[in-house]
């Protein structure tokens, strides 16, 4: 059981949000209730830059603490990942106590794979609040990435106490159990209710597609579960790209062997996500039209990285090539029609285009996605209509 391929453990992203109350007029803070008022209209972008320009001009670390984890989850909320790491990094610096800051470091720190670096600031927040839910799961998906089932269970069996209704911590407690009892039918029993309970979440129809076809050799269920998890988690991913060659795989077994009569077109998904890595970077450093480049590279690797598209269409934003935004948005969307984040920028690239029809048409959109973001939108596009 050594050899099995490690499955998609699936952890949510849970960032807490803390407030600043009693700002005034003074000195930057001016800027910082902007700030707080684009993020609340959905206008991600244009918050981004209010919240850098009020924590260069706001005095006492208190307040400066609090917008810089602001800061934080505006950034990871626009795929900056390594940017909102350093704005929850320096909240923590500035902080006299632990707060929602430490929590977001760790998390962040470990879907960007430190998870050495993650365990630290995590036991940082153990230490001071041994209930915290959200702190102990992530603690177990760390254990489970050390192998250490029985920890991982212990972890994220704690957390499941105080949030019973944390998919992504059911799914993981699947996976330690599988791991640490060596057999499936308790974790099967349990990512089926979990399927159950919430039918869009796919990592658990993953799980199943794998202790089916890796555990029990049952072919013709690991097909029909790694079908569904393609129909819900789409075409994008290094799990979506396993999916399909195990599919091909186990059509080509029922077939006795026959070849698909339709060659697939060879594709590079690391080296694609090597160039987004790369355009990210130049992204952050201002450096667009070289950050298209490296955008255009990952296309060519794989076309489809909906990511890749994505920040293409952010980085044309960022250029004020609203068309181009909106076309690179497109391309996304047609890759996950349910890619929230596309729906967002392509909501917002049409309203600077000054399209209202398909700028509501998009918000409305992503409402059935994100309610509170597509509500946010929606009134962006309306107060800006009125302009």
């Amino acid at each position: 059981m050594k050899n099995k391929k490690l499955l998609i453990i699936g952890g949510g992203v849970c960032l807490l949000f803390t407030v600043f109350s009693g700002c005034g007029e003074r000195s930057g803070e001016k800027e910082y209730n902007k700030a707080l008022a684009s993020w609340k209209s959905g206008d991600l972008v244009r918050a981004q830059g209010q919240f850098e320009r009020a924590i260069r001009k706001l005095s006492g670390n208190e307040i400066k603490s609090v917008a810089n984890n602001q800061l934080g989850l505006v950034r990871w909320s626009l795929g900056k990942q390594k940017r909102a790491i350093e704005s929850f990094a320096e909240s923590c610096r500035l902080a006299e106590d632990l707060g929602a800051a430490n929590l977001n470091l760790g998390i962040a720190l470990y879907h960007a794979g430190q998870i050495e670096q993650a365990e630290f600031e995590l036991t940082k927040v153990l230490n001071e609040q041994p209930s915290n839910a959200a702190a102990q799961s992530y603690m177990g998906l760390i254990h489970m990435q050390k192998k250490d089932w029985k920890s991982a269970s212990r972890e994220i069996s704690s957390g499941l106490r105080s949030n019973p209704n944390d998919a992504a911590a059911q799914n993981a407690l699947a996976l330690a159990e599988l791991h640490q009892n060596n057999g499936s039918d308790a974790a099967i029993k349990r990512l089926k209710q979990l399927v159950s309970a919430y039918p869009d979440y796919a990592p658990a129809t993953y799980n199943l597609a794998v202790i089916y076809d890796q555990w029990l050799h049952n072919e013709a269920a690991a097909l029909g579960w790694y079908k569904q998890y393609l129909q819900k988690a789409g075409t994008n991913g290094r799990e979506a790209e396993f999916a399909r060659q195990s599919i091909a795989r186990l059509e080509r077994k029922q077939a006795r062997g026959t070849t698909s009569a339709s060659p697939q077109r060879h594709t590079n998904p690391e080296l694609a996500a090597q160039y987004i890595t790369r355009g990210s970077k130049l992204h952050s450093d201002k450096k667009y039209k070289e950050a298209l480049k490296q955008y255009e590279k990952a296309i060519q690797a794989d076309p489809s990285q909906k990511a890749g598209h994505y920040n293409m269409g952010l980085t044309y934003y960022e250029l004020k090539k609203y068309s181009e935004a909106a076309k690179a948005c497109s391309n996304a969307l047609k890759l996950d029609p349910a890619y929230a984040d596309a729906r967002y920028m392509r909501a917002l690239s049409y309203t600077r285009q000054r399209k209202w029809s398909d700028a509501e048409r998009e918000a409305k959109a992503l409402k059935k996605l994100d309610a509170k973001r597509g509500k946010s939108m929606l009134k962006y596009i309306s107060d800006t209509r009125k302009r």
